[in-house]
C-alpha cells in the first residue's frame, strides 16, 4: 500500500474534502480534482452516477410498466366485478319482478275472488229480496182489502184530489149551447160521490165517480153528469201503506152524450166498468 500526500501545494497545510473538491485549512485555497482516464477513481466517478442512473432509469421504467398493468388489472377486474354486479343486479330485479309479478296474480285472483263471491252473494241475495218482494205484492194484490184502503186515509185523500184535477183538466172547454142557453161552463170542483174496489187476476182497480156540474151562461140553468176515475195497480207496499204505481185517468167506456162526456147516473160508471171479462165484483169504499 502506498501513501500519498494531500497537503496544501501553496502552503503545506492541511486539506480537507468537500463532495468533489479539497479546501485548505491555513490558506483557504480550493482545489478540484483532476482525474486521468486512467485513473480507477476516475472510472468509478462517471461510470457509477451513469450505472445509477440507468438503474434508476430501469427501475421507473419497470414500475411505470407495473403501474400500468395493475391499472389495467384494475380496470379489467372492476369491468369484470361491473359486470358481474350487474348481473347479480339483473337476477335480483328479475327475481324482484318475476316475485312481484306472482304476487300482483296471487293478489288480484284473490281479490277477484272476494269481489266475485261478493258479486255472487249479493247477486244471490239480491234476487232473493226480488222475489219475495215480487211475493209480497203479489200477496198485497191478492189481500188488499177495503179496510187497508179506508185505513190510509193520505192515500184515500190524494187518489180523490189528483181525480179532481184530472176532471177540472178535461172541462177547460165549454159545452156548445144553444142561443137560449148559451154555452155550458164547469161550476166549482167536481165532487166525489162514491168509491168502489175492483179486485182483477192481474191486479186491483180503484174507481172514484165524481158529480160535476154545469152552468148555462144564458139561463143560468143547471146540467149535472156524472164521470170516474180509476187508479190500476193497487197494491199495499213493503210500509203497510198502499201504492199506485200508475196515475189516475178516465175510463173512456160509454157515455150518455158525446157532448158532455160523462154519464146520467153514477151507476152507470160501473155498468162500464163491468165490461172487463174478469171482474169479480165491485167492494164499496167509504169516502
Amino acid at each position: 500500500m502506498r501513501l500519498t500526500n494531500i497537503n496544501c501545494p501553496q502552503c503545506n497545510g492541511q486539506l480537507n474534502q468537500q463532495e468533489d473538491k479539497f479546501y485548505c485549512t491555513s490558506c483557504g485555497s480550493a482545489f478540484n480534482v483532476d482525474y486521468e482516464e486512467s485513473d480507477i477513481e476516475y472510472a468509478k466517478l462517471i461510470k457509477e452516477p451513469e450505472i445509477a442512473r440507468l438503474h434508476l432509469e430501469n427501475n421507473r421504467i419497470l414500475l411505470e410498466k407495473n403501474a400500468e398493468l395493475q391499472r389495467k388489472f384494475l380496470i379489467g377486474e372492476i369491468k369484470d366485478k361491473y359486470k358481474q354486479e350487474i348481473k347479480t343486479v339483473g337476477v335480483t330485479y328479475a327475481s324482484a319482478a318475476i316475485y312481484y309479478v306472482l304476487i300482483s296474480i296471487i293478489v288480484f285472483v284473490a281479490v277477484a275472488g272476494v269481489i266475485g263471491g261478493i258479486f255472487f252473494f249479493t247477486a244471490k241475495k239480491l234476487k232473493a229480496e226480488t222475489e219475495k218482494r215480487e211475493q209480497a205484492r203479489i200477496e198485497s194484490i191478492e189481500n188488499l182489502s177495503v179496510n187497508d184502503i179506508e185505513s190510509d186515509r193520505n192515500f184515500l185523500e190524494n187518489a180523490i184530489a189528483g181525480g179532481v184535477a184530472y176532471q177540472v183538466s178535461q172541462r177547460t172547454d165549454p159545452i156548445k149551447g144553444d142561443d137560449d142557453e148559451g154555452d155550458a161552463y164547469i161550476v166549482g170542483k167536481p165532487e166525489a160521490v162514491n168509491c168502489r174496489l175492483l179486485k182483477r187476476e192481474e191486479g186491483n182497480s180503484l174507481i172514484i165517480v165524481y158529480k160535476i156540474t154545469y152552468e148555462f151562461s144564458e139561463s143560468k140553468t143547471l146540467k149535472v153528469v156524472y164521470d170516474g176515475v180509476i187508479y190500476e195497480n193497487i197494491a199495499l207496499d213493503e210500509t203497510g201503506h198502499i201504492s199506485c204505481k200508475d196515475p189516475c185517468e178516465r175510463f173512456w167506456g160509454r157515455e150518455a152524450d158525446d157532448r158532455w162526456n160523462g154519464y146520467e147516473n153514477a151507476e152507470d160508471v160501473y155498468d162500464d166498468v163491468k165490461a172487463f171479462p174478469d171482474d169479480s165484483g165491485f167492494i164499496k169504499v167509504n169516502i
